[in-house]
Parts: C-alpha cells; sequence; structure tokens
C-alpha cells in the first residue's frame, strides 16, 4: 500500500474547496496552516479577515441584485469564509485552544489515520484490493462528516460516554449523504469512528461541552468546504457563531436563514442582513 511521505504544504495551508488529497487522506487538510495562522495573533488572522470579508460582501451584492430570497451556494460558502476566518482570529486570542485543536488533530492525522486505519485498511486490502488506496476513499469530506456526529453526540454524552461511538455509528451511516458513499468508505468511517473516539476519549477530557467545541472547531478547519457543506455548516458553523464567535463576527450575516436546518426554512428569511449577527 504506497503511499508518499512528503505531504504538500498546499493542503496543509488550503482554504479553498478543490483540495482532495489522498496522500493524507483528507487528515491534515487545511487545519495546520489555520492553527499556524493563529499562532501568529492578528497578523495571521487578517490573512484570512480581508478578504473573506470582501468576498462575503461581494456574493450578498451579487445575490441581491439578482433578487434572490434562497441562499444560494456562493454565498452560503462566502459565509462560511467570514466565519472561518473570525474563528482563526477566536483562536489567536485563546492560545489554550488552539493546543487543544492541534493535540486532537495530531492524534486523527498521525494516529487515527496513519496507524489505526492503515493497518486496517491494508488488512481489508489482502482480500478486497479497493481497500488498498484508503487516502483516496477517505479524502474530501470524510473527517468533517465523522467529526460533526462525534460532536452532536458530546451535546448529549454527559453521563453516558459509552454509548457515544454507537450513537455516531448510527448518525452518520443513516445520514442521505452516505447513498452516495461507496462500499469502501461505509466500511473505512465505521473503522474510523471507532478510532476516533478511542483515540480522542483521553485528549477530551470529562467536560463535554469544551470536548464538543474542540471538535466542531477541528470539523471546519479541516473540513474542504464548510460553507458549503451542510452538515458541518449546521452543526458546526452555525452553533459557533451564536456561541464561541458572537463577539467576533463583524459582518451582517444571519446564520439561520444561511444554513437553515431544513427545506421548509428556506425562502422564507428576511435575507442575509435579516436578523443578523453583528458585533464589536
Amino acid at each position: 500500500m504506497p503511499r508518499s511521505p512528503v505531504h504538500s504544504e498546499k493542503c496543509e495551508n488550503a482554504t479553498k474547496p478543490r483540495c482532495v488529497c489522498s496522500t493524507c487522506g483528507g487528515s491534515a487538510h487545511g487545519w495546520q496552516g489555520h492553527l499556524r495562522r493563529a499562532r501568529r495573533g492578528a497578523e495571521g488572522a487578517e490573512e484570512l479577515r480581508e478578504p473573506a470579508q470582501r468576498q462575503w460582501e461581494e456574493s450578498r451584492r451579487r445575490f441581491e441584485e439578482k433578487g434572490r430570497r434562497v441562499p444560494t451556494l456562493y454565498l452560503r460558502q462566502a459565509g462560511g469564509g467570514v466565519v472561518v476566518a473570525e474563528l482563526v482570529a477566536w483562536l489567536s486570542e485563546n492560545k489554550v485552544e488552539i493546543d487543544q485543536v492541534e493535540r486532537l488533530g495530531e492524534a486523527l492525522r498521525e494516529d487515527i489515520f496513519g496507524k489505526e486505519l492503515r493497518g486496517f485498511a491494508e488488512g481489508r486490502a489482502r482480500r478486497d484490493p479497493d481497500f488498498a488506496d484508503y487516502g483516496r476513499a477517505t479524502a474530501g469530506h470524510f473527517w468533517c462528516d465523522l467529526l460533526v456526529e462525534i460532536a452532536n453526540a458530546l451535546d448529549q454524552a454527559e453521563q453516558v460516554s459509552d454509548k457515544v461511538p454507537a450513537w455516531v455509528k448510527d448518525s452518520v451511516l443513516e445520514h442521505e449523504d452516505v447513498k452516495e458513499w461507496g462500499p469502501v468508505r461505509r466500511v473505512l468511517a465505521e473503522a474510523a469512528l471507532d478510532f476516533l473516539w478511542k483515540g480522542f476519549k483521553a485528549l477530551l477530557g470529562a467536560d463535554f461541552g469544551t470536548a464538543a467545541l474542540h471538535v466542531r472547531v477541528l470539523a471546519v478547519l479541516i473540513c474542504p468546504d464548510p460553507g458549503g457543506h451542510t452538515r458541518v455548516a449546521r452543526c458546526c458553523l452555525r452553533p459557533l457563531v451564536k456561541e464561541a464567535l458572537k463577539e467576533y463576527v463583524d459582518v451582517e450575516l444571519n446564520p439561520e436563514w444561511l444554513w437553515p436546518e431544513g427545506r421548509s426554512e428556506r425562502g422564507g428569511g428576511s435575507g442575509p442582513a435579516g436578523e443578523a449577527v453583528t458585533a464589536r
């Protein structure tokens, strides 16, 4: 099962949705570069903030000129870019959070993808050669999908942490997106969820609220397209904007309208400025 030992810095620093890296299977996508920016403080945060806000204003202008009411993909993506930029700014002022998210990310990249899942895939590849290129099967939205469900389960997991893996597995494998996965990705997802929970458990600690926050942050930073990925947007961007980032997002951005729960909520909102989150 050959795999290049050299990983592209373009993937580690990626900010666009087009990156699909089989070398790391998406396990190193974006989050390392974002944490490096956060460690540089305000200067690093501004690298993302100014272009993200400019893209948001341009996307909203086009949206309004066309007389649209339902949020389009380009508008949701632009909104996601703003939230990611402010998330990096928040991290730059909360260095302890950087360390915790980095520990989770390294566990995912090194221990889970690089060792546990690799060993699992090598074993399966002896019977099914489709598992040989397991990095290609996990590239894209694989890890953020799993992290979203772990965060959701942690919200309910105060006294029942032993049940979290089963809850997460059910949530992931019953989701509508799964019908587009192939059998290899499904099997890898089941295995990866077990490895993720086992590997994260010691790092997350007993405070499940804080643990869910850290997992959501990693899900957003590792996702190739958080504003356009519905599950990440609804389950991570929205709660982050309403809680941890409520004093950071300083553009008119309504997360409930941009990323509603279901189709019934679409089209009836007051537009991107209606009931917007504004601060500072």
